[in-house]
């Protein structure tokens, strides 16, 4: 996310013209014919979305009311085009039953899209909700899609894969295979092709430092952060198919999503505030990726609860993120710390713990909808 956009109770309201305000747009291209700009921050995201589902190039058409379409809603619709406009219908309609949407209309050549009311955003589902947390917290360490990120031995793991970077030297990838045979042996044979005996052989050797080993021998690049690109590209054909895709979910799930059930539970044992709110959860989801759990931080916590007596989920995940990253080491005490503090702003927000500054961004921070997520209450039962 680019420094300096100006926000107004979450409108965007100016800053460079040539900023980028998510992955493909540009401020200017918010623009209406006098070059301000007032575009509610939720809409933006959203149509990035769209050219996500889309996949292809879309244009900002206009900004401003026509043919009746638009009237006194200043800042949440906006006219698009692309090369395709059937596609584009068909896309944003299908992002309209996801809540993104309120109003898809093709008019003149044109499609015009409006937002929901912003104070009553649609709440979306859990397991939605998880994936994009999962997609946030592969941006901090990964770009492109996270399903097919391959990483090679830079970190002394091996090799990582996928938007959780399981890896071979926590064991993380081998039983991520391990669930990958057992839903289609066939499916993922056919994704290795001549690779596969091999492959076998690697997830077969005695220990994971035979499997490091393997791994080391096959990394490229001055930081070894590169792959064999053969290797590479067998993985990267599992993180294609939905299948696999779906394992990764609830694989994540199993080992992260019952670590952030067992934190919010804490939490609400502490204090009677429901956290249900997506940026919430997605910090307290990375804080459970890349620290683990609370318990570290239960004594600190409960300390600044009584003394600050949070007012709402915000300010007790401020409380739990902040209180939890001084426990990480010294030299990653401001990163953690920044890291969750970006989410839950959604914008980088400069931290300095011990002696160390940090100032983490983000560029999937379009993904994090301010709005609640469904039946958590189910999660904690």
């Amino acid at each position: 996310m680019a420094k300096g956009l100006k926000y107004e109770n979450d409108y965007l309201i100016g800053g460079p013209a040539k900023s980028w305000v998510t992955p493909n747009f540009q401020l200017s291209e918010y623009a209406g014919a006098d070059g301000k700009v007032r575009m509610h921050r939720e809409l933006v995201a959203s149509v990035q979305v769209l050219r996500n589902e889309l996949g292809k190039s879309i244009s900002v058409a206009g900004v401003a009311p026509a043919g009746g379409l638009g009237n006194g809603l200043q800042g949440r619709f906006v006219w698009l085009t692309a090369d395709d406009m059937a596609a584009l219908e068909a896309a944003a309609n299908r992002l309209l039953k996801d809540g993104h949407f309120s109003r898809v209309e093709a008019k003149g050549g044109k499609l015009y899209v409006e937002m929901p009311d912003p104070a009553a955003l649609p709440a979306i589902l859990p397991e939605r909700a998880l994936d994009l947390a999962i997609a946030v917290t592969a941006g901090f360490e990964t770009s492109g899609d996270p399903y097919l990120q391959v990483t090679g031995n830079f970190d002394g793991a091996g090799l990582s894969f996928g938007p959780l970077q399981v890896n071979f030297g926590t064991g993380t990838l081998q039983e991520m295979f391990r669930r990958f045979k057992a839903r289609d042996e066939r499916r993922l044979q056919a994704c290795f092709g001549s690779l596969w005996p091999e492959w076998q052989r690697v997830l077969a050797l005695p220990s994971r430092a035979k499997q490091v080993a393997w791994a080391d021998a096959l990394s490229r690049g001055a930081r070894k952060a590169d792959f064999d690109p053969k290797w590479k590209a067998a993985l990267q054909a599992v993180g294609q198919e939905p299948a696999f895709r779906n394992e990764m979910l609830r694989y994540a799930y199993d080992t992260y999503g019952r670590k952030l059930i067992v934190a919010l539970s804490w939490l609400r044992g502490l204090v009677p505030l429901k956290i249900s709110n997506m940026r919430c959860l997605a910090a307290l989801y990375d804080l459970c990726v890349q620290q683990g759990s609370l318990d570290k931080a239960h004594d600190a916590i409960r300390r600044r609860v009584q003394l600050e007596q949070p007012r709402d989920e915000f300010h007790l995940t401020r409380i739990a993120v902040e209180e939890r990253g001084r426990t990480a080491s010294s030299q990653w005490r401001a990163d953690c710390i920044s890291r969750r503090l970006c989410i839950l702003e959604r914008e980088p927000v400069k931290v300095a713990e011990a002696g160390e500054t940090a100032e983490r961004d983000n560029p999937n921070l379009f993904l994090l909808r301010n709005t609640l997520v469904k039946q958590v209450e189910k999660y904690l039962t």
